[in-house]
């Protein structure tokens, strides 16, 4: 008797979860691997699929959201004229990846903009600092993780300076990854400074019962005087002292400092999470009146778990097939869906030069073997995928045919196109896009190439492993 009671409740809760499951709007990867893990692992996989089974913002954020979005893009549609620029004016290619941009996001193409490359952690970090160390109104900073330790320190010193001159100074922190900090020295500083400080997605045992607690903010924004801008890959993190005992080598990170009108959309962009962790109004100050800095034309593209659509890969599946010549992309994390593989197979099916470059070691055993299912696919059509071995490289960067680059905060996984707030800043630029590929040569430089006979000589045992933990993939 107990035992048929127990066999029909456990059929009862796997067809509950499964219909669940179908309810939702989901990829057919996605649905498949959580219904494989349901079944495989009943009594786990359900209580996984309870806690992050779905993109619960909560009703509170969600409310917010929904009475936001109206608002940002009725301030975009604000935007003054002078700074912008028609898309009609760009190339083909980026023309149809503008407009994309724009319909997805509300935001548009901008000119005027000073673009500089920093290409490496030490230049990005002291260039920021002396930024503020000059700032004279405002400092407004967004990192996923904030780790106190080495050149942090300079850091937290420069924005308690900054904040005792009279400087506005507000910090976005991710509760889970800056969780160690607020607990530390550095976090007290800024308080007592003055510094105003904004917890984003605040993680307790409380809140699991009602939100999806890994849904994070990973975007990297800083802003200084509404003029001046950074975003990229890098965190608050020295890599001398960030995740030493991971045993992938130190973090390798690129940032772009942007002068122009870019610099407060940029905020704009930050204090509309700001509104949605708070509860604050949405009411950017108006546009700062400011001379043109350089001649590049500038798209901010922002993304979160918030949205319907996955707006990041649409604007990625675009780039892919505007590309004529030749796709370099960087990215740390490489676990991609399937319209996404399929894409740049068929750029290289065309003839367009594809280059992948990956960390030959990453801080994730899954993600590692995800990520290698999908090696034979790409090397069988001719695509280049490069191991780096200078460290775990974090830089997030796609350049297409010397023209267009795509740089910002965006990793190539699911995670990245739907659980994390995400930012990127769309060059169109051949200049940036030269010195960006620059940089992508010098990661080519220290990588080593991965061949499809030596890949495929690889022991049985080792693409079973991959090809069970890709099927997992959009669960990583």
């Amino acid at each position: 008797m107990d035992f048929s009671f127990f066999s029909l409740l456990h059929v009862l809760v796997l067809l509950a979860v499964s219909l669940r499951v179908f309810s939702r709007r989901s990829s057919h990867g996605t649905a498949l691997a959580w219904l494989l893990l349901i079944v495989l692992l009943p009594a786990v996989g359900v209580l996984i699929y309870l806690l992050i089974g779905e993109r619960r913002l909560g009703k509170t954020w969600m409310r917010r959201a929904i009475a936001l979005q109206p608002q940002i893009l009725s301030w975009a549609r604000r935007i003054p004229a002078e700074h912008v620029v028609a898309p009609s004016t760009l190339t083909t290619g980026a023309e149809s990846i503008s407009r994309l941009a724009t319909g997805s996001v509300g935001l548009p193409l901008m000119g005027g903009h000073r673009l500089q490359l920093l290409i490496d952690s030490e230049s990005s970090m002291r260039t920021l600092i002396a930024d503020i160390d000059a700032a004279r109104r405002s400092v407004h900073l967004e990192f996923y993780i904030w780790s106190a330790g080495g050149f942090v320190d300079d850091l937290i010193t420069a924005l308690v300076g900054a904040a005792r001159r009279g400087v506005s100074c507000c910090a976005l922190m991710d509760s889970l990854g800056s969780r160690p900090f607020f607990k530390s020295e550095a976090f007290v500083r800024l308080q007592e400074a003055g510094v105003s400080i904004v917890e984003v997605l605040p993680v307790n045992p409380l809140r699991a019962l009602f939100v999806r607690l890994d849904l994070r903010d990973h975007r990297k924004i800083a802003v200084i005087d509404r003029r001046i801008a950074y975003t990229g890959s890098m965190n608050i993190a020295d890599p001398e002292f960030f995740k030493r005992d991971a045993g992938v080598g130190e973090w390798v990170d690129a940032m772009v400092r942007v002068e122009g009108p870019a610099a407060w959309v940029l905020e704009a962009v930050s204090l509309s999470l700001t509104a949605l962790q708070t509860g604050a109004n949405f009411a950017p100050p108006p546009p700062p009146k400011l001379p043109s800095t350089g001649s590049s034309h500038v798209q901010i593209f922002p993304s979160g778990p918030q949205a319907a659509t996955r707006h990041i890969e649409q604007l990625l599946l675009a780039a892919i097939y505007a590309a004529r010549r030749e796709i370099v992309l960087t990215t740390p994390y490489f676990v991609p869906g399937e319209t996404l593989l399929t894409a740049l197979r068929s750029a290289a099916l065309r003839g367009v030069r594809v280059i992948l470059i990956v960390p030959e070691k990453v801080d994730s055993l899954f993600v590692r073997y995800a990520s290698d299912a999908y090696n034979d696919d790409l090397l069988a059509v001719g695509i280049t995928i490069l191991h780096f071995h200078g460290g775990l490289l974090h830089t997030k960067s796609m350049v297409v045919d010397e023209e267009i680059t795509i740089f910002g905060t965006v990793n190539l996984d699911l995670r990245s196109f739907e659980l994390n707030f995400e930012v990127s800043l769309i060059a169109y630029d051949r200049t940036f896009a030269a010195t960006t590929r620059k940089l992508q040569r010098a990661y080519e430089a220290r990588s080593r190439p991965l061949h499809l006979a030596q890949w495929r000589a690889r022991p049985k045992w080792r693409r079973l492993l991959e090809n069970a933990v890709q099927v997992m993939g959009p669960l990583l």
